[in-house]
């Protein structure tokens, strides 16, 4: 069977995340590199538009800062639009969705591991427990939302191992000078060290448990797709509660549909797009792989009143 040509809105999509990820890691920078007194800009912008944090500090504090209310604006997108916010804005999602790319496998391998599976409830125990312990005063948000995970795996872990890889290259190329590289190493590193690299090499407590943590969570995406997103995340069992009936839905024409699993193959979330009774909108973070693989184009999405879904 002939592959079909990646759609636009595919493109479009893979061009959100690229964006997104790029926004992440340059508000990452600013708040890694420049002391706390003088970093300015919105660096705290994907944490106050994250609906978990905003429940969390509200249940722990009964109170919630301004800036927060901007995770209303997520909630009322996944309302219409479904978990859009896993598939085309989380930077974390983008990392879990780049290495579940390098997947490899026979077709009827490929399909299984990207069906739905029970298991994908667990999300929605995890986002139960990590507000109910909010309530009672512990700060697990901290350690589970996806936005202070992958923080604190980019300061405690990948940040300090890309310091020390380049001031330890950078020390080789000074001390061994090899032929003649010195001379344009050493501009070079003074660079970095005005706009980069730290004075010090940077030490965090937890943060080897982190890298490890961090490692193994974007391994887990060669055997199934977005593994965090569908298992763990409880940002996305939240917005999965919230987008469960949206107003943007999937359609399949079954007289057109030749039951390929084309799309079941190249769905992210486990939504199991191949049948209007099948589709999970919960599990869907509206990647449109559906739509763009179905070779007979029998998959689209159209706006209509939501159904209640048991």
């Amino acid at each position: 069977m002939a592959k079909n040509k990646t759609s636009g809105v595919v493109w479009l999509r893979r061009l959100s995340q690229g964006v997104f990820l790029v926004i992440f890691l340059w508000l990452f920078y600013a708040l890694a590199y420049h002391p706390e007194n003088a970093t300015k800009g919105p660096t705290g912008m994907f944490f106050n538009l994250d609906p978990l944090i905003m429940l969390t500090v509200w249940l722990g504090g009964h109170a919630v800062a301004t800036a927060l209310l901007l995770s209303l604006i997520t909630l009322a997108v996944t309302v219409v639009f479904g978990r859009w916010f896993c598939g085309w804005v989380c930077p974390f999602g983008t990392f879990n969705n780049m290495f579940s790319s390098l997947r490899s496998g026979k077709r009827k391998e490929k399909i299984k591991e990207a069906s739905y599976t029970p298991m994908q409830k667990t999300k929605y125990y995890i986002v139960t427990v990590v507000l109910v312990g909010s309530f009672f005063g512990a700060n697990m948000a901290g350690w589970l939302d996806p936005f202070s995970f992958l923080y604190r795996s980019f300061a405690g872990a990948v940040f300090p191992a890309v310091n020390a890889l380049f001031q330890g290259m950078f020390d080789w190329f000074y001390d061994v000078n090899p032929i003649g590289l010195k001379a344009v190493s050493e501009p070079v590193y003074r660079f970095m060290r005005g706009y980069f690299l730290t004075l010090g090499q940077p030490h965090y407590y937890w943060g080897m448990l982190f890298g490890v943590m961090f490692g193994g969570v974007l391994v887990l995406n060669l055997f199934k797709a977005r593994f965090w997103c569908r298992y763990i995340c409880p940002l996305g069992g939240l917005l999965g509660v919230v987008g469960k009936n949206p107003a943007l839905q999937l359609k399949v024409d079954a007289e057109k549909c030749k039951s390929c699993m084309e799309c079941v193959m190249e769905c992210q979330g486990g939504a199991e797009p191949q049948s209007n009774e099948s589709w999970r909108p919960a599990e869907c973070v509206y990647c449109w792989n559906c739509r763009s693989v179905c070779p007979v184009k029998a998959i689209t999405f159209e706006f209509k009143v939501p159904e209640v879904r048991s």
